[in-house]
């Protein structure tokens, strides 16, 4: 019997257990769509496991490389991309060489140029892009008192997966960072001061704040002295980073236009960066204690992942490469191999039997659910 068979089976034990002792609720929500129905389950993984490029077509399926290691490159890989996404065309977007790149799945090395870029985001859509460009202050925003800290003046043009040329772009008033697109517009954080100094360099003090339809100017404050986290549709997790107790991250709803403190954890505090589900009700992060934990957003709770290896770094990224696929998230650990699913609604995680071929810096590039 194998990995997935045993899975399937125990559940289905469980469910006649509650059934024979009549728990009518508890059957109901343990007993729901079977988790590994294939129209559900992760399947078609696409992955950058270090140097080449490999389809799964499930959990447990063997690898499939559809991009070779270029030869030369025994020591490198030339397929990474900073900030890999799949938007909700399918396309999969990140930064490579300092340009903003779109790739279909199964064609990783034809890579389309979009534009010139130091960062990106997916546009509120998800079927688009934003990507941000800088000018040195120095040029940008010269005769301009502006805090030590604001080394840039930046611009964000948005793209289509095309290639296509846009018609949109904006650059924002100096000190004004675009950092992510939600349905009220582009965030972004603006600086108002610095901090720090001497042995430890010079940090910014940032406001995190809508901008108008034009995307250069701040609208509306909703948090001071914050750094974003991550922002999807109405939700935006921030950190205050001011605080010194165990509450530092918060969730402003942008349709009620309200700031709540995050579901809180036994674990302790949120840390680091992690991830938010392209609805934006499932936020998968670590804890202080590394250990990870996914908060459902919309029933402010919290359930920690005690099954799943601790997170070597506070920021996800460092330590997993990550996909979302539906409400199922993908972890690669990058240190040992392990590819884990986990069911975000039903906090439950499915690991593949057999270790990935792995290198540093591994990365999930794309999954689907449907």
């Amino acid at each position: 019997m194998d990995h997935k068979t045993t899975h399937t089976t125990t559940r289905r034990r469980r469910c006649g257990a509650l059934l024979a002792l009549g728990l009518l609720t508890a059957m109901t929500t343990a007993c729901g769509p079977d988790e590994d129905d294939s129209r559900s389950a992760p399947h078609d993984i696409v992955a950058d496991l270090g140097g080449e490029v490999a389809v799964l077509d499930d959990l447990n399926a063997s690898p499939r490389v559809v991009g070779p290691r270029p030869a030369g490159a025994e020591n490198a890989d030339a397929y990474r991309l900073a900030g890999p996404h799949q938007l909700a065309s399918g396309q999969i977007v990140g930064i490579r060489d300092g340009g903003v790149v779109a790739i279909e799945p199964r064609k990783p090395g034809k890579a389309v140029l979009l534009g010139q870029a130091s960062a990106w985001f997916p546009a509120a859509d998800g079927k688009r892009l934003w990507a941000v460009t800088e000018e040195p202050a120095e040029t940008a925003c010269n005769g301009q008192d502006m805090p030590q800290s604001v080394a840039a003046r930046y611009t964000a043009t948005r793209y289509e997966t095309s290639g296509r040329p846009s018609r949109t772009t904006s650059t924002a008033a100096c000190g004004l960072r675009p950092v992510a697109d939600t349905s009220r517009g582009l965030l972004a954080l603006r600086t108002t001061g610095d901090t720090g100094g001497g042995g430890t360099g010079v940090r910014a003090v940032t406001d995190l704040v809508l901008l108008d339809a034009r995307a250069n100017t701040a609208t509306e404050t909703i948090a001071t002295d914050a750094s974003m986290v991550a922002a999807v549709g109405d939700h935006v997790i921030w950190r205050d980073d001011t605080c010194g107790k165990d509450t530092c991250t918060h969730v402003y709803d942008l349709d009620q236009r309200k700031n709540t403190a995050a579901p809180s954890c036994k674990g302790g505090d949120l840390v680091g960066t992690g991830t938010l589900d392209p609805s934006g009700r499932w936020y998968l992060s670590a804890l202080r204690t590394h250990r990870l934990a996914i908060l459902d957003l919309n029933d402010d709770t919290c359930h920690e992942l005690d099954t799943l290896p601790a997170a070597g770094s506070s920021d996800l990224d460092q330590t997993f490469g990550i996909a979302w696929a539906g409400s199922h998230v993908l972890l690669l650990d990058q240190r040992s191999g392990a590819l884990t699913s986990v069911d975000a609604p039903r906090h439950e995680t499915d690991e593949r039997a057999e270790p990935l071929p792995v290198v540093n810096q591994a990365q999930i590039w794309s999954a689907s659910a449907e």
